[in-house]
This record gives structure tokens, sequence and C-alpha cells, in this order.
């Protein structure tokens, strides 16, 4: 039974997972949707490390890289924003995203049911109130989503030493550019690097894969997440597509930057956390803050050339 079960927990928990993060995502869109022109007009008019700061602080509060791509590249395409300035948020984007993986790094069911019954009372006393009712809307999702991971991780606890499958978890050990193109296309496909490195989390829990051999998936999925932010703007180019191309190449830099790192980041990683999950979370934040310090110089540079629009 529990061989069977296996399998079907682990579907049942990527759809609560997925589920979960994107009525998070939306009602948190919603929620600040009110004040998108306000953000903007001040984005607008910001240097280089106030842009990171912004992109950073909304990509964490919006708890999607993606839709705040996506509304830089509309802002940039309308000419409302500055390239260099959408560069910058950007960067900082990239380092908010991170935080989701600190949430997910040790689901509890515990936590989840708190979290859900806190949304539930924020929709009921939240009549009227828009505001209200989306921060209820965003605590269930996220209810939703620790709950799915916990069933991922009982899910995928059968499966780590299934017959059959050990050897396939130890090919894909060993070849680090297999993980990593497998963390592009699940990045791509679920249009979330939150989600599948949630579910990297879960393996390294399980041992199914060993930290260090879960990070060229976790460099493939920030590679991955920049699909849908790339295709809009093919659609509109110009501006757009100068916007989106520096994101793919900032990931792309910053994963041929930290591939050869890689045994450095699992150390320092370890180092802040013993817990498995919590190292991969740690790993995220490594890499992403490596890729700003090293496009920042550049960036730097592209401001002082002229001020922005």
């Amino acid at each position: 039974m529990e061989a069977s079960g296996g399998p079907v927990q682990l579907a049942l928990g990527l759809g609560g997972l997925a589920g979960g993060l994107g009525l998070m995502t939306w009602a948190l869109r919603q929620a600040g949707q009110s004040h998108m022109s306000a953000v903007l007009a001040r984005l607008r008019r910001a240097g280089p490390l106030q842009a990171l700061l912004m992109g950073l602080i909304l990509t964490a509060v919006m708890q999607s890289s993606s839709t705040f791509g996506l509304l830089l590249v509309g802002a940039a395409a309308a000419g409302w924003l500055d390239v260099r300035v959408a560069q910058a948020a950007i960067v900082g984007s990239n380092l908010g995203t991170t935080v989701t993986a600190h949430l997910t790094a040790v689901p509890s069911l515990g936590l989840a049911w708190t979290v859900a019954m806190a949304g539930l009372i924020l929709l009921l006393v939240g009549i009227g109130q828009p505001a209200l009712r989306a921060a209820g809307m965003a605590a269930l999702g996220l209810g939703a989503a620790l709950t799915g991971l916990d069933m991922v991780g009982r899910g995928l606890a059968p499966l780590a030493a299934a017959r059959g499958l050990v050897a396939a978890w130890d090919r894909l050990q060993a070849t680090p550019l297999v993980t990593f193109v497998v963390g592009v296309v699940l990045s791509a496909t679920a249009l979330s690097s939150g989600a599948v490195i949630a579910l990297l989390q879960r393996a390294v829990d399980t041992g199914i894969l060993a930290v260090p051999a879960a990070l060229p998936a976790v460099y493939g999925a920030n590679v991955g997440t920049t699909s849908d932010v790339l295709l809009a703007a093919l659609l509109v180019r110009g501006p757009a597509l100068s916007v989106a191309g520096f994101h793919v190449v900032l990931n792309l830099v910053t994963t041929a930057v930290a591939a050869p790192l890689s045994p450095v980041l699992a150390v320092l990683a370890a180092a802040l956390s013993t817990d498995p999950a919590r190292q991969v979370a740690w790993a995220h934040t490594l890499f992403n803050a490596a890729g700003a310090l090293v496009v920042w110089p550049w960036l730097v540079r592209r401001f002082r050339a002229g001020h922005p629009a």
C-alpha cells in the first residue's frame, strides 16, 4: 500500500503546492494592484541601489519574480521605465524570489493549518475590505502550498529506496548537466522556480538527492523561470526585449560563475543551517547574491553614463 501511496501522495502534493503558490501569488498581486502606479512612478526615478531594493521587496511581497518581470517588461515596452532601472530591479527581483525557498524549507502541517485558519478569519472579517480579503486568500494559498509540500515529502519517501529507481537517482547525481537541464525544463514548464526548488527541498529531505547534487537543478530553475518573461518580450520587442534578455543572460552568467564553485556554495549553505532543505534555500540565496555582485559594477557604470529617463 505504501508503494502505491507514494506516487499518489506525490501527485496530490504537487497539485496542492502548485495551486497554493498560484493562489497566494494571485492574491498578493490583487492586493498590490491599487498601488502599482505609485510604485512605478517611484521606480521610474530610482537609482541603481534603490531600484534593486524595490525589486527585492516587491518580489518578496508578490512571491513571484515572473509577475514582477512581466510588469517591468510592460513598463519598459510602454516607455514608462528606463531599461537600466528595469535591469537593476531584476537583479533585486532575483534576490527577492529566494524568500519563497526559505518559507518552503521546513513545511509543517501544524503551521499550514494555522496559516489557513488565519486566512479564513481574514476572509470573514474582511467582507467589503479588498485588502483584508486578498491577505486572507494569500494565507489560504500559503497553507495549501505547505500542506502540499508535506504530502510531497511523504510521497517521495518510499520512492527514495524503490527498487529500480535508486540507480536513476545515482545517475542523476553523477551528471550535473542533466540535473541542470531538468531544472530548466521543470521551471519553464511550471512557470515557477519556487515550486521546483520546493520539490528539490523535499528530495534532499528524503535522501533522494544530496544537497550538492541538487544545486545544478537550482541553477536550472533560475534559468527556466525567465521563459515566460522572455516570451512576452519577444512579442513586443524593443526595450522589453532588452530587459528580458538581460534577465536570461544574468542567470546564465551566474550559473557559469556558480557551477565551478558549487562545493564552496554547499559548504557555506551547510555552515548557515544543518537542515538539508534549508541548505537548498541558502544555496539559492547565495547563488543570486553572487549574480548581483558579478553584474553590479556593470550596472553602476550604465547608470553613470546617463540619467535614467
